[in-house]
């Protein structure tokens, strides 16, 4: 739902990529499939014709899934001993994962180490023994790994086949002098785990017992892996919490978990103006509209109805209805125009008609002047152009004509060439 795909992908974190030689991809922390990539060709290796002619034609195999093709072509390009063979020996022993010869694939990574145990092909190799060996139930020892990429890879691999020594490993790196960077790819590879004594260790480091450098990342994902179900435990974090960075963590994390009702509590009972208002805004940005309307006919003050006014512009033609009423009803002068202006950014070309009606309608200067700018926010070049035609104060026709001068439209363009016709 709108901001819910772009919270969770804020929340588990960046891209992982093991090479530039293969653009091994783990598309985030914790999720260490191997892609259906295909080979990228590198700019730097130049070998004879016949070489490359060879590497091509493997490549153009592999992109598409000619295992058996692929590989003598990949033997006959190892055997030239050229720039490719290291290439061509991490991309054989990939064609042999394919085509499940497991044990095969050790044995052309171990020729690859042999020839350079430097090679720039070495870690996507090892990554794929790992992932290989993994899938096979086969001994993965992550704290023989010196790679901390590597060392996830074979921490995951431990987990997915449930390990009994991938908890401990995985608590000794969150505890330990290990990097930030690979106790937040630990992290996340603990919030995956829905045993419980991984749950609770999560819980621990959510509640801040453990390693507060971790803690808002752990609330994160905590409502990213367990939802809903991450609610109470949330809600006691916050009430005990005295860190506003701790509790607008909590307020993010309940939009990415749809838990509007824990949202209102913290709008309605937050004493923080920025952090209430920012409950308030993660409503908007649910959707939650009608939660946000009885928000407005009870709130207690002003400033809590301008936050919700605001919210709804994130709610968009959802909100678009609740901002008419508001535009039109609310006896608030600041208000009233607050929210009209907002109606033509929420609601777009919808809302022109009750714009205009609140244009002809209005007797202040600044209602008119707010319908005008919704107007102009969504576009609507030609009821700008019937309202300054009929309108008569010299200075509002002024604020029309100005904001159609800027406006890149033919009937906008035309009305002023008609001014200057006349």
């Amino acid at each position: 739902m709108k901001m819910y795909q772009w919270m969770c992908a804020s929340a588990l974190g960046g891209v992982l990529s093991l090479t530039a030689s293969a653009t091994v991809t783990l598309y985030q922390p914790g999720d260490y499939r191997m892609p259906e990539y295909a080979p990228v060709a590198d700019a730097s290796a130049t070998g004879s014709a016949d070489e490359e002619k060879l590497y091509a034609q493997a490549t153009q195999a592999i992109n598409e899934s000619r295992w058996s093709d692929a590989e003598p072509l990949l033997s006959q390009v190892i055997e030239l001993h050229g720039r490719r063979a290291e290439g061509a020996l991490y991309w054989k022993a990939y064609v042999e994962s394919k085509q499940g010869r497991t044990s095969e694939v050790a044995s052309t990574c171990a020729s690859l180490r042999e020839a350079n145990a430097q090679s720039k092909w070495m870690k996507d190799c090892n990554a794929l023994q790992i992932e290989v060996g993994g899938k096979n139930g086969q001994p993965v020892q992550p704290q023989n790994e010196s790679d901390e990429d590597l060392k996830l890879l074979a921490l995951n691999a431990l987990m997915q086949n449930g390990d009994e020594n991938a908890l401990p490993i995985l608590q000794q790196i969150l505890e330990g002098n290990q990097s930030e960077k690979l106790k937040e790819r630990a992290l996340f590879v603990l919030a995956q785990d829905q045993s419980k004594q991984a749950q609770d260790i999560m819980a621990q480091i959510v509640r801040g017992q453990k390693d507060p450098k971790l803690q808002v990342r752990a609330i994160r994902l905590l409502s990213v892996a367990r939802g809903k179900e991450s609610g109470d435990l949330l809600a006691d974090v916050y009430s005990k919490s005295s860190d506003p960075q701790v509790k607008r963590a909590v307020i993010d994390s309940y939009l990415v978990s749809n838990q509007p009702d824990k949202l209102i509590q913290v709008a309605q009972h937050e004493s923080d103006p920025e952090l209430a208002r920012h409950a308030v805004s993660e409503l908007g940005a649910m959707g939650a509209v009608p939660q946000l309307g009885a928000m407005y006919q009870s709130a207690p003050n002003k400033e809590t109805k301008l936050a919700v006014i605001h919210a709804l512009v994130a709610s968009g033609n959802k909100g678009s209805d609740l901002l008419k009423q508001i535009a039109s009803s609310e006896q608030d002068p600041e208000l009233r125009t607050q929210a009209i202006r907002n109606l033509g950014i929420a609601g777009g070309s919808s809302a022109a008609p009750t714009l205009v009606a609140i244009y002809q309608k209005s007797s202040d200067e600044e209602s008119k002047k707010a319908a005008a700018n919704g107007l102009f926010i969504s576009g609507d070049a030609h009821d700008l152009v019937q309202l300054a035609r009929s309108e008569k104060d010299p200075s509002l026709k002024r604020e029309l004509v100005g904001k159609l001068a800027v406006m890149h439209n033919k009937e906008a363009t035309d009305y002023m060439m008609e001014i200057l016709n006349k």
